[in-house]
């Protein structure tokens, strides 16, 4: 997960400033007050440059959720459900416990889903997910 802490670090804090002076610049020309002016174009530039680069964040977030969970334990939960089945029927393992629809909720689940790296997981959440995905949680880290 540090790949992605470094690449955004750089566009975020870049296009942060950049915004913050075209704005700054923009608003003196229009307005005077330079205290208010400069808060609003911080404001501005801070949700613009945020939604920018939001979803390195949310590969981050990914990568640094598997490294601590480990895609050990995934394949560990799968093979253990597997093995259940196949010994037992799945009969007797959904009716014992619905095992069934807690497997195909933790299936889709992202956190399941075991990454091989930065452009993997961007490519795994694209097309597992959508692109609406990258955006999860954006609202409340903007205010």
């Amino acid at each position: 997960g540090s790949a992605p802490a470094m690449l955004q670090i750089v566009p975020y804090m870049g296009l942060n400033f950049a915004l913050h002076d075209l704005f700054v610049r923009w608003g003196e020309s229009n307005v005077s007050g330079n205290a208010i002016i400069s808060g609003i174009g911080g404001m501005g530039a801070g949700v613009i440059s945020k939604f920018l680069v939001y979803p390195l964040d949310t590969v981050k977030k990914r990568l640094q959720a598997q490294a601590f969970w480990g895609p050990s334990k995934i394949e560990q939960t799968k093979n253990t459900i597997f093995t259940a089945i196949s010994t037992q029927g799945a009969k007797k393992v959904v009716k014992a416990g619905n095992v069934g629809v807690v497997t195909t909720k933790r299936q889709s689940s992202p956190s399941l889903t075991s990454y091989e790296g930065m452009f993997d997981c961007f490519k795994q959440i694209a097309k597992r997910e959508g692109a609406m995905a990258f955006y999860r949680g954006l609202i409340p880290s903007l205010l």
